[in-house]
C-alpha cells in the first residue's frame, strides 16, 4: 500500500485491491479447569508440580463432525491444552477477579493467590476453527493518522461471520468434556466474536484470479514476476490449526518453486 509507482499506481500487486483484504485471524473458544491435588496419588502430584518444556496437546476428535441440525459433514477444529505459562507474576494477576468478574481485595486475594498455586494446576484449552474470510475483516491505509515517521498509520477492520460462532459453540462443550473426564474441578469455558492478536493471517491470499487474490498458488504475486510472499498473509482460510506449521510447511515449498525457477538444484 505504501508502494505506488508509474506501473502500479495503486502499489505492488495490488491492482485489483486486493492487497489487506480477507484478513484472517482464529476463531473458536477458550476454557479450563484446575487438577486438584488433593486426593491424587503422591507421585501423580510431583509430576503435576514439575515445570516442564511449554508442549501444548492437541486432539482432532472433532476436525469433522456432523451438523447435528442438518447432518451434514462440516468442518470443524483442532483443540489444544497447555499449562498457563510458567511466569508467576502473570499467574498471580489473573487472580485479580472472582468467577463473576470482581474484583478481589485483602485477604480474599491472598487465600486466592494461595490456593491458585498450592491446590492444584490449571489446564486450559483452545479452540481453532477457520476464521471465515469476510470482505468486512480488512488493513486499509488511516487517511489521516501518521507515525512519527509521516507514514499512515494502519487501520484495521474487523468483521467475522456468524459460523464462526457456532462452531465454536459446538466444539468448546467437548473440550470442556475431556477436562471433566480428566477430573478437573471448577470448568468453565467461553466463545466470542473478538480475535486473539497473537494469530494472524491473510490479507495477500492467494488463488487463480488476480481480482479475488494477491498471489498466484505458488505464492507469486499476480503482475510482479519476482516478488513472493510466504508469511501467514497468503492464507485464504486457517485450516482450522494454529498457523505457525502451514507457514513453514508452504515457505520451504515456495523455497523449492523459486530454486527450480532459476535453474538450481535442491540441496537436502
Amino acid at each position: 500500500m505504501l508502494s505506488p509507482g508509474p506501473r502500479h499506481p495503486s502499489g505492488l500487486a495490488n491492482g485489483f485491491g486486493q492487497v489487506g483484504r480477507n484478513l484472517l485471524f482464529s476463531s473458536g473458544g477458550v476454557g479450563g479447569g484446575t487438577l486438584r491435588y488433593a486426593g491424587l496419588d503422591p507421585a501423580d502430584v510431583l509430576a503435576l508440580k514439575a515445570r516442564g518444556l511449554f508442549i501444548n496437546r492437541a486432539l482432532q476428535d472433532w476436525y469433522l463432525y456432523r451438523d447435528p441440525q442438518t447432518g451434514a459433514l462440516t468442518k470443524g477444529g483442532t483443540v489444544e491444552f497447555l499449562f498457563r505459562h510458567a511466569n508467576a507474576i502473570a499467574r498471580a494477576e489473573a487472580q485479580k477477579r472472582d468467577d463473576d468478574g470482581n474484583l478481589v481485595w485483602g485477604t480474599p486475594l491472598k487465600d486466592r493467590i494461595k490456593a491458585y498455586f498450592s491446590d492444584g494446576l490449571h489446564l486450559r484449552f483452545e479452540v481453532f476453527s477457520d476464521w471465515t474470510p469476510v470482505d468486512d475483516c480488512h488493513v486499509t491505509l488511516d487517511p489521516e493518522e501518521r507515525d512519527k515517521w509521516g507514514l499512515p498509520v494502519a487501520r484495521v477492520r474487523l468483521g467475522y461471520h456468524p459460523r464462526d460462532l457456532v462452531i465454536g459453540r459446538y466444539m468448546a462443550p467437548k473440550a470442556a468434556a475431556v477436562l471433566e473426564h480428566m477430573g478437573a474441578a471448577a470448568v468453565t469455558w467461553g466463545v466470542s466474536p473478538a480475535p486473539p492478536q497473537n494469530l494472524v493471517a491473510g490479507g495477500c491470499r492467494f488463488g487463480t484470479d488476480p481480482a479475488t487474490s494477491v498471489l498466484d498458488p505458488h505464492c507469486r504475486a499476480h503482475g510482479v514476476d519476482n516478488l513472493y510472499v510466504t508469511d501467514g498473509s497468503f492464507m485464504p482460510t486457517g485450516g482450522s490449526v494454529p498457523y505457525t506449521w502451514t507457514i513453514y510447511a508452504n515457505a520451504f515449498r515456495v523455497a523449492d518453486r523459486i530454486v527450480a525457477d532459476l535453474g538450481g538444484v535442491r540441496v537436502s
